[in-house]
């Protein structure tokens, strides 16, 4: 009995991890460029000690890591000509503090210094290091092939680069990090300017998702429930016992 009750909270555990994932997924809908995650379980089988047991093993749940979705979200126009999207396999590069990081969220704006920025501030990188617009001009060109270009001439050119998708780790603000060296873009990869990539999360699909968590959570509370009264009662007749 208190294996059935063991693993009953693993699975409840394991549907609470689901419940956060799609919780997040949902509250990134409107986020440009992020990409949708799911949970990933696996079996653990324990054996048993007792030797007379009818099972030698439990299964139990275990929370394995998450798989993220890497496909493309759509397009919006936004008209704004600092807003930048990729279309196709590839990722721009942006500068932090902890060192050069990746995202598909094209949503910039210009510094103090005028420098090409995400809203966190982290200057974006082109293939000879921060993209700086010259003062007293705002008529910025930004080409397919990433060239950034004024009135006044050529400034940079955005750097896109590609992964291997299971190299990738998310670092949070939109940010991934990869364990291998990024390698060019593919030539069909584009940069529209005045355009950024929504997130790739449908609402719909996760909504029905969380309706399936709940109701397998709350059919997981009432087994849970069954057993526990199940032991109770025994307990009690065992206290009932005259010896």
């Amino acid at each position: 009995m208190e294996n059935a009750l063991l693993v009953g909270l693993s699975a409840q555990m394991a549907l609470r991890r689901n419940m956060e994932i799609i919780s997040n997924n949902l509250a990134n809908v409107s986020t440009s460029g992020f990409k949708r995650e799911a949970p990933l379980f696996e079996e653990l089988m324990v054996p048993l000690e007792a030797q007379d047991a009818p099972m030698t093993e439990v299964s139990f749940v275990r929370d394995w890591g998450v798989l993220r979705d890497m496909t493309a979200g759509p397009l919006q126009q936004t008209g704004d000509p600092l807003d930048v999207a990729v279309e196709g396999t590839g990722f721009l590069i942006v500068r932090t503090a902890e060192g050069e990081r990746y995202t598909r969220d094209g949503h910039f704006k210009l510094d103090a210094q005028r420098r090409i920025v995400t809203p966190d501030g982290d200057p974006v990188m082109s293939d000879g290091g921060e993209i700086t617009i010259p003062p007293n001009t705002n008529d910025i060109k930004i080409a397919q092939d990433g060239t950034v270009s004024t009135a006044e001439g050529t400034v940079g050119r955005f750097r896109v680069v590609t992964f291997p998708p299971a190299s990738m780790k998310k670092e949070g603000k939109n940010l991934y990090s990869a364990d291998t060296s990024p390698q060019p873009a593919s030539p069909n990869t584009r940069v529209l300017q005045g355009m950024i990539e929504r997130s790739n999360v449908e609402p719909v699909i996760e909504i029905t998702k969380m309706i399936e968590v709940q109701r397998a959570y709350q059919h997981s509370t009432e087994t849970l429930s069954a057993t526990d009264d199940i032991i109770r009662r025994a307990v009690q007749r065992l206290g009932d016992i005259k010896v």
